[in-house]
């Protein structure tokens, strides 16, 4: 038996030994606080037609001379043209007027054209001198804006009489309607006709404009083998860019014997800035069409039958030997088709977004149904023109508002084909029934193959292309 001091001592030590320590329960884990979400940024506006050139010139000058005028006189020097403009000091006068409305209620316009020196002295009440040099050349409108400071006492004259610049914008836009209202008419009696041999016959449709942005026209040239970009030189056509359908999409499962195919080359603008342009290709010997961006690159392929609806394109899901039904958007960020569907069922069409004398857009279409071609345009009107060939294609050559049809001749002999103006004049005053009248005749005959307008190039009337055979033809 241990003696009870022992006892004790045991006691003691085991109450000293350290206690085993136990796995404590981690604490409950507390859910992250989810990130406060970021400010939406507005969505930018969606792509939209071109808008008239004298709007768009305007808004790209008030954007450069934002918040550099105040209390200011706007005045324009006596216009440059290359082609007579009975009417120039009427254009420079709305530039002004226009100009001084955009860039606020310290603005006022001057309504006469004054050169630089006669404009100092007309603002010399006013804070600051906005001279406008406007041009037109090549086809285009051209504004440059200089913003002068005006000195506001008889010291400051004295040391500075004609201060420098201290703002200046420049802007340009195709000549469109609005614009030509203010110009010499064009006749359309007679023509001067390019031509050039082609490296292919088989050519399906064709579109004309800048594709490139390089500030001079092209173009589109669609054969049932190639899309190819091109000019003409020296009585040759010379290709730029080309890519092989193979290359780009596959075949359709029942393609058509006798091809249809269109051509559209689109311009849009974001918020008052400009978009690359575009071109959508649409031919029944592919499964889909396709959207090429100005160094012809394939960008997308959309769904049927690309068809031109506007100042863009529309895409019909299904397709056979006649053109008819429901129309949608091309790609998701496309606007509304102008027209909802194809009502009839048609062999070909055509279609175009022009501009009035007063700058308001309307859109025009063609169609062709048992060899009979209709016209009829936004505001509801129709008129027939009567037989034509399968080969279509609208625009305003002479940019007086009105719309012209170029038209192959429906004939089985190509020795007898030709290529046809006619001019609809939708003005009112004009008749009733007034039915489209022919202004042109070039005869064709090697058989004319594809007809696309260009946009105006020059002092005259706005070019159109060709495609017969064995030529492609520029007419201007």
């Amino acid at each position: 038996m241990l003696p009870r001091r022992l006892l004790l001592l045991l006691a003691l030590l085991a109450l000293a030994r350290p206690a085993v320590a136990q796995p404590s329960r981690p604490p409950a884990a507390t859910p992250p606080r989810p990130p406060a979400a970021a400010p939406r940024a507005p969505a930018p506006p969606a792509p939209r037609p071109l808008r008239p050139a004298i709007a768009r010139v305007v808004d790209e000058l008030a954007r450069s001379l934002d918040g550099a005028t105040g209390r200011a006189l706007v005045a324009a020097a006596p216009l440059v043209s290359d082609a007579p403009a009975p009417r120039g000091a009427q254009l420079t006068a709305a530039l002004a007027a226009h100009l001084a409305g955009k860039l606020g209620a310290g603005a006022r316009p001057q309504r006469d054209p004054l050169a630089l020196p006669l404009a100092r002295e007309a603002a010399r009440s006013e804070g600051a001198l906005v001279h406008l040099a406007v041009e037109i050349a090549a086809g285009r409108l051209r504004v440059t804006a200089d913003v002068y400071p005006v000195p506001g006492t008889v010291w400051a004259r004295l040391r500075d009489p004609e201060p420098g610049p201290i703002a200046h914008a420049y802007a340009e836009a195709p000549l469109d309607a609005e614009i030509r209202s203010f110009l010499a008419p064009i006749p359309l009696v007679a023509a001067k006709v390019d031509r050039a041999r082609n490296f292919e016959g088989d050519v399906v449709a064709l579109a004309c404009g800048d594709l490139d942005a390089d500030g001079s026209l092209e173009l589109l040239s669609v054969s049932r083998r190639r899309v190819t970009t091109l000019r003409l030189r020296g009585g040759r056509v010379a290709p730029l860019q080309s890519r092989a359908w193979p290359d780009i999409v596959g075949v359709h499962p029942s393609p058509l014997r006798e091809p249809i195919a269109f051509a559209t080359l689109v311009e849009r603008e974001q918020g008052g800035e400009l978009l690359p342009p575009f071109a959508d290709v649409g031919l029944t010997d592919r499964a889909r069409s396709v959207r090429f961006d100005g160094a012809l690159q394939p960008v997308a392929e959309l769904p049927g039958l690309a068809v031109p609806d506007g100042g863009g394109s529309a895409c019909t899901t299904a397709w056979g030997p006649l053109l008819t039904g429901p129309l949608g958007p091309c790609a998701p960020a496309d606007p509304r088709p102008a027209t909802p569907a194809l009502r009839g069922r048609y062999d070909a069409l055509a279609s175009a977004r022009l501009l009035s004398p007063r700058g308001e857009p309307f859109t025009v279409w063609a169609t062709r149904e048992r060899g009979e071609v209709e016209l009829r345009d936004s505001a509801g009107r129709r008129r027939v023109v009567g037989n034509a060939g399968a080969q279509l294609a609208l625009g305003d050559l002479d940019q007086d508002g009105e719309p012209e049809l170029l038209a192959s001749l429906d004939v089985l002999n190509p020795l007898e084909d030709a290529v046809v103006v006619w001019s609809w004049r939708r003005r009112q005053g004009a008749p009733d029934r007034a039915a489209p009248e022919e202004v042109l005749r070039l005869p064709a005959p090697a058989g004319v193959r594809a007809l696309a307008v260009c946009p105006p190039d020059g002092a005259g009337r706005a070019p159109f292309a060709v495609a017969t055979a064995d030529e492609i033809w520029v007419v201007r």
